[in-house]
């Protein structure tokens, strides 16, 4: 009985233990996280318009003037890449049509590969008017004016992350702001 007991009761106060000291680091560090999170985004924003202020609606930013006149549009929206989430803010004219797609968060991809979505090279390709953008030879899902875009060579399920963010954001857009 001691042979059994005593292993036991161990094995269960290591991970009561080691559980306790998780909970206590996700509580000192959930705040910070959440900052640095926020403030990427917000920084996001900036670059997609300089100088803007923006109004908060939810779903969306709208991109202001200093006197008030609305400028366009930052949508933020995600989607799973090769190695995790890919956050992005992408800005949109009055009219809809892409501006720029910013990389918020794209950690989880491979460096030197899946981390080349943040080039400018890549990234431009989503400029101007699209209903849907989708990848270069790959099976276009999507009617209607729809735009392709060259994959990162090795880094396809990151490429198609940016795509299914952007034609989020993109349908954020006709649902909630078009209407």
């Amino acid at each position: 009985m001691k042979g059994i007991l005593f292993p036991t009761l161990s094995l269960f106060l290591i991970c009561f233990v080691m559980t306790g000291a998780l909970a206590v680091v996700n509580a000192v560090t959930k705040g910070p996280i959440a900052a640095n999170e926020k403030l990427a985004a917000d920084l996001a924003r900036e670059e997609l318009f300089p100088g803007a202020r923006f109004v908060d609606n939810g779903a969306y930013f709208t991109a202001m003037e200093q006197n008030g006149t609305p400028i366009g549009y930052c949508i933020k929206s995600q989607a799973r890449g090769y190695g995790g989430v890919i956050q992005v803010a992408v800005g949109l004219d009055l009219q809809g049509s892409v501006l720029k797609v910013q990389i918020i968060a794209c950690d989880g991809e491979t460096p030197g590969l899946g981390q080349k979505i943040r080039d400018e090279g890549f990234l431009a390709q989503f400029s101007g008017p699209a209903n849907y953008f989708f990848i270069r030879e790959a099976v276009a899902s999507y009617f209607g004016d729809t735009k392709p875009i060259d994959a990162i060579a090795s880094a396809t399920y990151s490429s198609q992350g940016v795509v299914e963010a952007v034609n989020m954001a993109l349908e954020i857009y006709r649902e909630v702001i078009a209407q």
